[in-house]
């Protein structure tokens, strides 16, 4: 199991490379559980302004597969619940999207 920051790491890389360029804010993760009550880790990716209506399935879908890969590569075991967010809804108090 790795710890929070070289998730964090790994996923902001991640991110940078799959999603459109200069979108990232920052990225965050947190120990959860999985529906079936599995430990996993919540990946919440923060995008800066007026980027997340712009994202493509593809991009989403590619992040996602790249994160599990390279988390697994690493030696993550858990499961990556990858969420997004805008930077306006976070300082709003608003929900993530995943």
């Amino acid at each position: 199991m790795l710890s929070a920051a070289r998730i964090d790491e790994i996923a902001r890389d991640v991110a940078e490379r799959t999603l459109p360029r200069l979108s990232v804010e920052r990225v965050e993760s947190v120990e959860t559980t999985d529906s079936t009550g599995q430990s996993a880790v919540r990946i919440l990716i923060v995008l800066k302004p007026n980027v997340a209506t712009g994202l493509k399935g593809d991009a989403v879908l590619d992040t996602l597969v790249a994160m599990h890969n390279k988390l697994s590569e690493e030696g993550e075991e858990r499961l990556p619940i990858v969420e997004y967010a805008d930077v306006d809804e976070m300082e709003d108090g608003g929900d993530a999207q995943s």
